[in-house]
């Protein structure tokens, strides 16, 4: 409260700006947005459904399977093509909003939606994550520059995935 007893301005993030604040502060995370011509409602019931969306748009995913639900926590495993063993996913999934981040954390997804009239604003986010001391960070710079050239062109295919599998064609000068 303010001295005149008028409450404190409140500053509200839509998921989206959620989305781009997490990625300020996850160096060499790549973010993506797109405005896709399609309902949030016909966007996000295929996005949101992980198991079935995920190994559709992300060629580096060949199944996703969800092995526990408390709520809109989740935890599961994600198989890449070809390789045997999963990468064990927790996972917070509710309406216009998914964050997915590996055991142990190497590797985090966030996906976000926005209605905007009969368009949805879509933003898809990766990053790769080396946890420690500063010097092991910094010994994982390198690494982690490298690696964001590859997300960079992996998140533009995950979002032209979407914009595929949900009908939103980009509209002209939109992304």
């Amino acid at each position: 409260m303010t001295g005149t007893g008028a409450p404190w301005p409140v500053a509200g993030l839509d998921r989206i700006a959620r989305l781009r604040a997490l990625a300020a502060g996850l160096p060499g995370s790549v973010l993506r947005e797109q405005v896709l011509d399609a309902p949030f409602d016909d966007v996000w019931g295929f996005v949101g459904d992980i198991e079935r969306s995920v190994p559709a748009f992300d060629r580096n995913v060949a199944r996703l399977a969800i092995d526990d639900r408390d709520g809109d926590r989740l935890r599961g495993r994600a198989w890449a093509p070809h390789v045997p063993v999963p990468f064990r996913y927790d996972m917070v999934l509710r309406p216009g909003w998914c964050w997915m981040t590996t055991r142990p954390t190497l590797h985090v997804v966030g996906m976000a939606a926005e209605p905007d009239g009969e368009r949805t604003r879509y933003a898809h986010l990766e990053a790769l994550v080396v946890a420690g001391p500063p010097p092991v960070r910094a010994l994982a710079r390198p690494l982690l520059a490298a690696g964001r050239r590859l997300l960079a062109r992996h998140v533009a295919d995950d979002v032209a995935g979407v914009v595929r599998h949900t009908g939103g064609r980009a509209p002209w000068g939109a992304g």
